[in-house]
């Protein structure tokens, strides 16, 4: 009996052990919880913090670089993409000295999935904001994409949350939403009208445990993951509150 209870003791540390508390972690890293109601409209360019997985744990600083990807190549193929704003962009292919043009868009990102290559496209221009993911079936033969969905706010980032083996959608994080098209090719909004919108534009994603991690200027936006809500959190540093207060002068 007593074995039992010491294996039960030490099971029960451990489940413990393992919970993560997001509020904890944040203050841990110099944010607080901030209220949404208290934004305001001002643009802020300041302060980025950026969001990864490093070894298994979760990290936030104040640098870190775009995951997007605008070229892809293997062996002899080359994709590449341009993004050109409101004056439009494309995506080529260059093989044996020879570049053709595949699609017209603003490309975002070029994410290889198993023979796949997703072509992420969009625009965000003064009220327009859209785009549309399309597919090559086998990006070892290239050929115009087929769209597999539009998109009903423009990608900033797009990550693979790779949590579980079986289950692997690919997470969209748009000026107003954070959208994820599943592994079966169907799109899911998993947040709306997100409080960032034009006033802190998203810099990196992650998941870590069960939430995704948005970096943002001056602080981190904290989803449910992986089915997302309209529950959000935004857990942001001391400046940003003298910020608000400079502007409110």
């Amino acid at each position: 009996m007593k074995k039992y209870l010491a294996l039960l003791l030490i099971f029960t540390n451990s489940v413990f052990a393992e919970e993560f508390d997001p509020d904890k972690f944040m203050q841990n890293n110099g944010l607080s919880l901030f209220a949404l109601e208290k934004l305001g409209d001002r643009q802020h360019f300041e302060n980025h913090r950026f969001v990864r997985v490093e070894n298994g744990e979760l990290k936030i600083g104040p640098q870190g670089e775009s995951t997007n990807r605008m070229s892809y190549k293997e062996d002899d193929i080359l994709y590449s993409g341009t993004n050109n704003g409101e004056w439009g962009g494309k995506l080529e292919v260059s093989r044996g000295g020879i570049t053709e043009e595949l699609m017209k868009g603003n490309i975002v990102h070029l994410l290889p999935i198993q023979e796949k290559l997703y072509v992420i496209e969009g625009l965000a221009h003064l009220s327009m904001s859209g785009g549309s993911i399309s597919v090559l079936p086998n990006r070892k033969a290239p050929e115009k994409p087929s769209r597999i969905t539009l998109l009903p706010d423009a990608p900033r980032l797009v990550y693979v949350d790779k949590t579980r083996p079986d289950y692997q959608p690919i997470i969209i994080v748009g000026p107003n939403s954070v959208m994820a098209l599943s592994p079966f090719e169907h799109l899911e909004i998993l947040h709306w009208k997100a409080f960032w919108s034009y006033k802190l534009a998203p810099t990196s994603i992650a998941r870590y445990k069960d939430y995704y991690f948005i970096g943002l200027p001056h602080g981190v936006a904290v989803l449910p993951a992986p089915w997302g809500s309209q529950e959000i959190k935004f857990y942001a540093d001391p400046e940003f509150n003298k910020a608000l207060q400079r502007t409110s002068r």
